[in-house]
């Protein structure tokens, strides 16, 4: 199993976030006590939201990454953490970096307030549109048609197959909903001033940069995957020019998640307060496992779990062939009138034989133990109403698979003793 930590951006905020984390969790606490002093202010107080704080970028920025790194530290203490890939949505690759080691966690409360303070002062009359029902090609056409030097509206965010987000000036995301809307999209107006992922966040790059490289920076601990381009890096000298570009680009979410596909990635874990990330992983690639950690969804030993749930794939294949030898080869030691033959006999079968198909078609390298055990007791029910005893179906399926640890595996894992 290969497993991707994915950390979220801004909008995954809420009321008291955090507060959960803190009362149950004495590193978080920590974390969060170390930020306040740094930030001037009680962070976990601010997350109330009493006052509106959490509609303000500079307050919501650090407390999305300290929350995202509370999680983080309380599930390296859960889980074998050693061969991972990290990345983030937007301000979410930052809190990648942090998590690993590239930045230590309060130099990084301080870089994150001057991002959200730089970002902050690049409003110029800016903002930001979601759109829906469009491709990613259909928008920037559409905005670059468009842009104009005192004008500007670009793409800022690929987040999915038709969700697609607009910043720059007002004005020109105006006109750039008016023209999506003759298209057949549905846009709405996201309640923010500040456009960014555009060339308006040209001077807080700038800033923010100048502020990275004056930082020590240590190389990362695990590769990370920038949001900006799917590219990996890792080395300290890498990390300032990373983090401060993705400012006026665009967030590609689609093509980072090809890369880690492509990297037989199958397990993405999300660190934050919501689950957003998880919940478009699961609409766009329903055939992989997306978990939110956090401290409504739970924080324990899951890659532990999953790992121990988890069943190579090609071992899989071989021994659902072997299921399907037997169920083929072997005779009928009782009679069975039509009826029952379809229901008991044909149809799992044909089960059994697409879930084959399904696996050798799949990208995948492993496969949930559950889903092998109903499988399994869907072969043992045919050859039971074939006339088998349990012992003769065991020491036939023992012949067919023909490898006494692989037998022996699945033995134990599906529970035919």
């Amino acid at each position: 199993m290969n497993t991707a930590i994915v950390f979220p951006g801004q909008g995954s905020q809420y009321d008291s976030m955090g507060q959960e984390l803190c009362e149950n969790y004495q590193i978080a606490r920590d974390l969060y006590n170390e930020a306040s002093d740094i930030l001037g202010y009680d962070l976990l107080k601010a997350c109330e939201n009493k006052n509106g704080e959490l509609r303000n970028t500079v307050i919501v920025q650090p407390a999305i990454l300290v929350y995202s790194i509370a999680c983080w530290e309380i599930f390296k203490k859960n889980n074998d953490v050693k061969q991972l890939y990290l990345t983030g949505h937007s301000l979410g690759e930052l809190s990648a970096v942090v998590a690993a080691d590239g930045i230590p966690f309060a130099k990084s409360v301080e870089l994150v307030k001057l991002r959200a303070t730089a970002m902050s002062e690049c409003t110029q009359e800016g903002g930001m549109v979601v759109c829906f029902g469009l491709s990613g090609e259909e928008v920037e056409e559409v905005c670059r048609r468009l842009d104009t030097d005192d004008n500007h509206v670009t793409v800022a965010n690929f987040n999915s197959t038709n969700q697609i987000v607009l910043s720059g000036h007002k004005n020109a995301l105006e006109l750039a909903s008016i023209e999506l809307q003759k298209k057949g999209a549905v846009t709405k107006i996201l309640p923010v001033s500040v456009p960014a992922h555009s060339r308006l966040m040209k001077p807080a790059e700038i800033r923010f940069q100048e502020a990275l490289q004056q930082t020590q920076m240590n190389d990362c601990q695990y590769p990370i995957f920038s949001c900006a381009t799917g590219q990996l890096y890792s080395k300290a000298d890498e990390i300032a020019d990373q983090l401060s570009k993705q400012l006026t680009e665009s967030v590609r979410w689609p093509k980072v998640m090809d890369v880690l596909i492509n990297k037989d990635v199958d397990t993405f874990i999300e660190m934050g307060p919501k689950t957003i990330l998880t919940d478009i992983i699961k609409m766009e690639y329903p055939d992989y496992r997306a978990i939110p950690v956090n401290e409504k969804n739970g924080i324990h030993s899951i890659l532990n779990n999953l790992n121990e749930n988890m069943l190579k794939v090609e071992e899989t294949i071989h021994f659902l062939q072997a299921c399907l030898r037997v169920i083929i080869g072997t005779p009928f030691k009782a009679k069975i009138d039509k009826q029952d033959f379809e229901r008991e006999i044909h149809s799992p079968y044909q089960l059994i034989k697409q879930e084959l198909k399904e696996m050798k078609e799949s990208k995948q390298i492993t496969v949930d133990s559950h889903r092998v055990a109903s499988l399994s007791q869907q072969f043992f029910s045919i050859l039971t109403h074939k006339g088998f005893h349990k012992n003769e179906t065991l020491e036939i399926l023992k012949l067919s698979i023909a490898n006494p640890n692989l037998y022996s595996k699945y033995l134990k894992i599906n529970s035919f003793k």
